[in-house]
């Protein structure tokens, strides 16, 4: 309990440190940014491949964008075509029936929010190693509990940021869309999905920390987050590239198992063992990338 207390303690530390360096804003108006302008460039697309769609069938053209997209989304003829190109019966049971643009946030928040997570936090570390700041924390705190509480901290940031997101990625919705798509049944899905988001950015986190650990220059604990999350997708990549594996391929599927991209699928099912499994083993990845990076760092010169 004692431990729990400490880490608590750097993690409140680390909010606050972030609000009173406008760091916290500038987190806040990222996520913002990214979201908004995913959603408006997503309706705009969606709009025109309507427009298009409309012209094509010799349809009156519609004032609304999501329209022509809602209905032609819960016609039988596009389902039996969306369940042939998806290939996987559990998949496509939990998509269908849901709104396009939900599915369009789903894929920006997954897709987005671990690089967010990299170039947020992959520089927290080192950064107060090369200020100093650390020996200000370790000397009243452990060095175990003062990273805990650096992945709490900023986990909780993370967190308050895709909600932001998620507000503002609505309203740009409710906005352009059309007013049955836009009504207040598209916002617990949207936050549902920020919330598997932030579930899955878990691994990433403890990743860019434990990056973070090995060195005391920032921009280079940011460089080396992005080329390890590059290589971490380049494993789910191969399994799909190898669809009958052999020899060496055979294990790429449990190599898989050992990066964040192997349960992305699963952390985005509606089912909710499968979503807890899911969590569990990101939650338990994330603390072992982190573990990783603090094996170097708890004996180093601070």
């Amino acid at each position: 309990m004692w431990h729990l207390t400490q880490i608590w303690r750097v993690a409140v530390y680390e909010l606050r440190d972030a609000v009173r360096s406008r760091r916290a804003i500038v987190v806040l108006a990222l996520y913002l940014v990214a979201a908004v302008g995913c959603m408006y460039g997503s309706i705009s697309l969606l709009g025109r491949l309507e427009a298009d769609l409309a012209k094509m069938l010799q349809l009156p053209a519609s004032q609304k964008t999501g329209v022509v997209s809602t209905t032609l989304w819960k016609s039988k003829p596009f389902q039996h075509m969306v369940r042939g190109a998806v290939r996987d019966d559990m998949v496509y049971n939990d998509i269908v029936g849901k709104h396009p643009v939900e599915l369009i946030y789903a894929w920006f928040t997954l897709t987005y929010a671990p690089l967010l997570v990299i170039l947020v936090a992959g520089n927290r570390i080192a950064d107060d190693v090369r200020s100093g700041a650390v020996r200000y924390m370790i000397s009243r705190v452990s060095r175990g509990c003062w990273s805990c509480g650096k992945f709490a901290g900023q986990a909780l940031m993370i967190g308050l940021a895709l909600a932001a997101g998620t507000i503002g990625a609505y309203i740009t919705a409710r906005i352009r869309l059309y007013s049955a798509a836009g009504s207040y049944d598209l916002l617990l899905p949207m936050f549902n999905w920020s919330f598997r988001a932030w579930v899955y950015s878990f691994a990433y986190l403890g990743m860019a920390l434990g990056v973070s650990h090995l060195t005391r220059s920032g921009s280079k604990a940011t460089a080396l987050g992005i080329l390890v999350m590059a290589l971490f997708a380049l494993v789910p990549a191969c399994c799909d590239f190898f669809a009958e594996p052999v020899g060496w391929q055979s294990y790429l599927p449990q190599l898989a198992q050992l990066v964040p991209g192997g349960h992305k699928s699963s952390i985005s099912r509606s089912s909710l063992p499968v979503f807890i499994h899911a969590s569990l083993f990101l939650i338990a990845l994330g603390g072992c990338y982190l573990s990783a990076g603090f094996w170097f760092f708890r004996k180093r010169d601070c």
